[in-house]
């Protein structure tokens, strides 16, 4: 026998008040916010150093962690300290390609240039505009223009002088409109001949008229290729002028651009092609009515007097589509100046973002769209946004797996990214378009990103499984724990973040009493002795509580009893279930048996985890056995009510039979496991111990305590293996046990693996102490059987061992009886066929 009784003082971990004093409470100068920092996740941080030294491809990060472990605030702590020593990376602009305009320019800045840049452009088209519209309104602009327009009409008049004598003399009169010459008919006086006089001509004379036209035409074509001539020639004088004039104004401008961006030769550049751009495009950017001859009054025609060339149709196509002064705008991208003027005297660093809502346009950036002629949409360089990408590019990007894998194209477009090392931003169109059609794609930005994905251990195995990108692109696993192992140094560590926390928070201040009641709580949640949880998140909602029970008490600290008031306001907020399972055992509803002997019958214990909340509760199991073929019938699988585990632990049983009797007598049992009144699926192989001790019971017929429960799991050799729940089983047997039979002595088996787990509620340790209640350990079947029998199994008064081998061998001849009826029914009618046959034979 390797049974024990635990001691009260083996039932929980109670903080060691004398080891410490308040002067530990008091959260270090570093610690002053109260974060709980990277305590107690030594491995992981040594994770996390390698994957941040390391700048080569392929070597992000992946933080494995359950949420409440402060694995993201501690991450970006950290990012954010050695991104400070690190050097700020380049701004981005945009800049119009007067190439192709569907594929702006990125161009790299030094950090903070890229608004001064922006500015200066903008300065210059604004200055520009206000010197290009005083020049074409100066006086010796209009001179110059005046006399170009008057030496134009003076070739012209010219020119038209000769053809306008012959029209007359031949009986016509030469008119003008805009750039077409026509002829019309003078009667005798020189005036234009009216359509009536005209019909009243004779035919002969209609004739004679029209004779004299044909010969005038070839006059008038001649002019009017002199014309154009001398139109085009003036076009090309005024048009000099105007580049004349705009050059003076523009050149000095564009030089002092190009002087202080001297060090930026892709701007330089860019500049020299707005220089260009401007001369070429002056009919847009200077209005008409500024274009005026000598006499003040509005040009004849716009090719006459328009300051600049006519544009080409695919010119004014493309003019159209934008703003004029598009061209000269700058799309400052991504911008690295530190911001506030305190911040511009830090030393900057490289950039840490976090994206909490990754999609693909936030993640890599979108190009947006604006209404026009109704359903119609159009868009322009300046209206594409920088994804999380751009900003963070020369720095470190945070982002929670989970969210990531929302958006598929997010995912892929993150991957893209990485395996090209360059961001690259398309626009995907309007939804549903059928259509392609030009659409903007700035050039690529080279990148050098680290990323630092968080999510579940089941999600990196997940996309280990089933992406073959994801091992090339996430090389560093870092694994964030949920508990830690408690030492003096970790636990002043832990204190100090607490008093921290409240601090921060303004809460109420810890005694130290109360920080070891919340410690003690840190194990509970473990349910370990010597270890204590790292989910800090949880951790600090209770200290949160117990500041609101303090208060409520007009208490100025949070000492034991506060902290124990928050626990059991938070079982009574969230144990609405519990309360009335339990009312309906204390009901009989539900029916558990808290004193006497029944054979085949025990108290299992089970766990109901309802998320944020888990307690335990007792329930009957039961099991009848008979002759049969050796099965053992679990109703729980039968019913599809047990889970895959449960049935592995039901089926151990049929192991152990064959271990302890399987060798001396045929298996020929059948036995009915119950868990009676679960009407509900159950899982998990913790009651195969309790199932093992009913189904000796019910064959060596052994009477079973009823003030007993029993929680483990077993093997096939009989071994009691460690169960989780441990502490929630036996306080929930316990509070049942308190209703049911308030003056009785009741006691729970627990397999010796789990001695060390448990962290028992107070109440429960003081029953213990009084001897009201007790918690026994177990190593082996035999173990748990003598305590619920009070018999052995091979030695001692009544053995259950040669009892129960007596009932296998009574089951056995049972069965053995019950195989030969059907021979002998089979041959009952051989034997009246040849009674009949002797009859037949025989003399009457």
């Amino acid at each position: 026998m390797v049974d024990r009784i635990l001691t009260a003082n083996d039932l929980r971990w109670s903080f060691p008040l004398a080891d410490f004093s308040e002067r530990d409470l008091k959260p270090a100068e570093k610690d002053r916010h109260g974060r709980p920092g990277a305590l107690g996740q030594e491995r992981a941080l040594s994770a996390l150093e390698l994957g941040l030294g390391i700048r080569e491809r392929g070597f992000n990060i992946f933080v494995v962690g359950a949420s409440g472990t402060g694995r993201t605030s501690t991450v970006k702590e950290l990012l954010e300290a050695r991104a400070r020593e690190e050097p700020t990376p380049p701004d981005v602009i945009l800049l119009y390609n007067f190439t192709d305009r569907d594929r702006p320019l990125a161009v790299n800045l030094p950090p903070g240039m890229g608004a001064k840049v922006k500015k200066r452009y903008d300065g210059f088209v604004e200055k520009m505009l206000q010197e290009l519209e005083k020049a074409f309104e100066s006086e010796g602009y209009i001179e110059r223009r005046s006399v170009i327009d008057a030496h134009h009409q003076e070739k012209t008049d010219h020119t038209l002088e000769g053809i306008d004598k012959e029209a007359r003399a031949r009986g016509f009169l030469l008119s003008r409109t805009g750039t077409a010459l026509t002829l019309a008919v003078a009667d005798e006086e020189g005036n234009p001949l009216s359509e009536e006089q005209y019909e009243a001509l004779t035919d002969q004379q209609k004739l004679d008229l029209e004779h004299k036209a044909e010969e005038l035409q070839s006059g008038l074509e001649d002019a009017l290729r002199r014309i154009r001539a001398l139109e085009k020639e003036t076009d090309e004088q005024i048009e000099k002028l105007a580049r004349e004039i705009a050059t003076s104004v523009v050149r000095p401008m564009i030089d002092e651009l190009k002087a202080d961006l001297a060090g930026q030769p892709r701007v330089v550049a860019h500049l020299d092609d707005v220089q260009k751009d401007v001369l070429d495009r002056l009919r847009r950017l200077v209005p008409e009515s500024h274009a005026i001859n000598d006499g003040g009054e509005p040009a004849e025609a716009e090719a006459h007097h328009a300051p600049a060339r006519r544009l080409s149709e695919e010119e004014e196509d493309g003019d159209r589509d934008e703003p004029a002064l598009l061209r000269y705008r700058v799309n400052v991208l991504v911008s690295n100046a530190p911001p506030g003027r305190a911040a511009a005297k830090s030393k900057g660093g490289a950039p840490v973002v976090v994206e909490t809502h990754p999609t693909a346009a936030n993640l890599i950036g979108r190009i947006e769209h604006r209404m026009r002629a109704g359903e119609a949409t159009s868009t322009d360089f300046l209206r594409i946004k920088a994804g999380a990408l751009y900003r963070a590019n020369g720095g470190y990007l945070l982002l929670h797996a989970q969210d990531l894998l929302r958006d598929p194209a997010a995912w892929e477009g993150l991957k893209r990214a990485l395996k090209n090392r360059q961001i690259e931003l398309d626009d995907p169109g309007e939804p549903g378009r059928m259509v392609s059609i030009a659409a903007l794609r700035p050039e690529p930005v080279r990148l050098s990103v680290k990323i630092v994905l968080i999510g579940t251990p089941e999600l990196y195995y997940s996309l280990s499984r089933g992406d073959p990108d994801f091992g090339k692109l996430f090389k560093v696993k870092v694994d964030f724990d949920i508990e830690m192992e408690h030492s003096a140094e970790r636990i002043k560590n832990y204190m100090r973040f607490l008093s921290g926390l409240a601090a921060e928070e303004k809460l109420l201040p810890l005694t130290l009493d109360g920080a070891g009641r919340v410690l003690e709580h840190a194990a509970r949640v473990c349910d370990d002795q010597s270890k204590l949880t790292t989910r800090f998140g949880e951790i600090a909602d209770l200290v949160r509580e117990a500041s609101f029970w303090a208060a409520k008490a007009g208490a100025k600290s949070i000492d034991r009893g506060h902290v124990r008031a928050a626990l059991a306001a938070r079982a009574e907020r969230e144990g609405f279930i519990e309360l009335h399972m339990r009312e309906d055992i204390t009901k009989r509803r539900i029916q558990v048996e808290t004193r006497g002997e029944v054979v085949g019958q025990v108290n299992g214990l089970t766990v109901i985890d309802l998320g944020s909340y888990a307690f335990g509760m007792p329930v009957r199991i039961t099991c009848r056995s008979g002759a049969g073929k050796g099965e053992i019938v679990d109703i729980e699988r039968e019913t599809e009510l047990g889970g895959p585990i449960h049935t592995k632990g039901t089926l151990i049983l049929k192991g152990i039979l064959l271990d302890r009797f399987g060798r001396d007598t045929p298996m020929c049992l059948q036995t009915t496991l119950c868990m009676e009144q679960s009407y509900s699926e159950v899982d998990g192989d913790s009651a195969s111990l309790a199932e093992a001790c009913a189904m000796f019971s019910s064959l060596a017929q052994a009477p079973l305590r009823q003030d007993t429960a029993v929680t483990g799991s077993i093997d096939q050799r009989g071994g009691v293996q460690a169960v989780g729940g441990v502490n929630e089983k036996i306080e929930g047997f316990y509070r049942v046990c308190q209703i049911r039979d308030p003056k009785g002595s009741h006691q729970v088996i627990i397999p010796a693996a789990n001695a060390g787990d448990l962290m028992l509620d107070e109440d429960v340790v003081t029953a213990c102490r009084e001897g009201r209640f007790r918690i026994i350990t177990v190593e082996t079947l035999e173990d748990a059987i003598l305590v619920l029998s009070g018999r052995g199994w091979s030695t001692g008064k009544a053995p259950l061992q040669p009892a129960i081998l007596s009932t296998l061998r009574e089951l056995a001849a049972v069965q053995s009886l019950a195989n030969q009826a059907p021979r002998v029914a089979a041959r009952a009618p051989r034997a009246l066929a040849k009674a009949a046959r002797h009859h037949r034979r025989s003399p009457r």
